[in-house]
């Protein structure tokens, strides 16, 4: 099998001929690379060359043509602040207030904020790796993206708690409203993200983690938009070939039931999760990807430690079944050791799913 192949059949729980490596590893390749991430974040062409350095280095299953959160915000007119080798932070949300909102229009994924740059890297991806390597965009998750265009994320988590206390409908409409317009950009920039040639199309939900919200509130904000964004767009990625993710930081264990009911075709679990109980309380209906803590294994950790982890994350989901790919718990820390990646992928490709009992 080639990489591509190898990912693609165990996204859709099938049983590839070595379990594929996927680290979640943008911002790294940026800094293997040498490119600052002001560069690296604005221009397609820096973003893959980096990433065709970094598989030459590592030898990965998966690219990933990824940074920050903001490049469809930043189409709705959100302002951020980009330091030279930094990621970049929210200086000012789209609108102040919800009140505001219907000023706000789904952006043109081709024009607006840097989702061109994305669609341009994933182009050059394609195009060099052709269909041996496996290629993901990203994909900012509709409950975070609705956070940056009205008020800012503490703003708009306080207001959800003052809707909630207060019972108050009408906030709560012009949420659910707000809501839908971030799905329909997320949806929209998929959608161009897939014609470039991703094979992945993903939804990174980070501030529905449960560190931030509670599982009554990931139920009635955020589950019904991403089973919404996958619902339009599974049937196009699967046209295509392509699967679908969905990732949400920290422990997701109260959620995880609902999100295997999304439409997502993999969960990517957070390190904080254990595998075998992600296995358990998804029953089968989802690949699983994960979870190698990105700071205490892949940053901190030895390339023994790494092999270990690894092989201790296989045979818990019981790997020689299919339907898993080894990555990264989340995005892999800048400065993590080269030979840390290099272990991770040869102790995915060593596995042999044969000769497993």
């Amino acid at each position: 099998m080639t990489s591509r192949e190898r990912f693609l059949t165990a996204a859709k729980r099938g049983v590839p001929d070595k379990v594929p490596a996927a680290p979640y590893n943008g911002n790294f390749g940026a800094a293997l690379a040498g490119i600052p991430l002001s560069q690296y974040n604005t221009n397609g062409k820096l973003m893959a060359q980096a990433h065709i350095r970094t598989w030459e280095l590592i030898g990965h299953d998966v690219v990933v043509a990824q940074s920050d959160n903001y490049y469809i915000a930043q189409g709705f007119g959100c302002v951020i602040h980009q330091p030279e080798n930094l990621t970049p932070h929210l200086v000012k949300p789209a609108v102040e207030r919800l009140e505001e909102i219907d000023a706000l229009k789904v952006p043109d994924p081709y024009k607006d904020g840097r989702m061109p740059v994305y669609l341009e890297a994933v182009h050059l991806l394609r195009e060099h790796f052709g269909k041996e390597v496996g290629v993901r965009g990203p994909g900012t998750g509709p409950f975070s993206l609705a956070s940056y265009l009205a008020g800012g994320t503490e703003n708009f988590l306080m207001e959800i708690a003052t809707a909630e206390m207060d019972e108050d409908k009408e906030k709560e409409t012009l949420l659910f409203q707000l809501m839908d317009l971030s799905s329909d950009a997320l949806i929209a920039f998929l959608k161009a993200l897939l014609e470039a040639g991703s094979d992945v199309a993903q939804a990174g939900d980070s501030l529905a983690s449960l560190s931030m919200i509670s599982p009554a509130i990931y139920e009635k904000y955020v589950f019904p938009f991403e089973k919404k964004v996958f619902s339009a767009i599974d049937p196009i990625a699967h046209a295509r070939g392509a699967v679908t993710l969905l990732h949400i930081c920290g422990d997701t264990r109260k959620i995880l039931p609902l999100m295997a009911e999304t439409g997502a075709d993999i969960l990517e679990i957070d390190s904080k999760v254990d595998l075998a109980e992600a296995k358990a309380l998804t029953r089968g209906k989802v690949a699983l990807m994960g979870n190698l803590d990105p700071t205490e294994v892949l940053f901190r950790g030895t390339p023994k430690t790494v092999r270990d982890l690894s092989e201790a994350c296989m045979r818990a989901v019981e790997a020689q079944k299919g339907g898993f790919i080894l990555g990264s718990g989340c995005e892999v820390v800048m400065q993590s050791p080269l030979e840390n990646l290099k272990a991770m992928v040869e102790a995915a490709h060593s596995f042999h799913i044969e000769e497993v009992v």
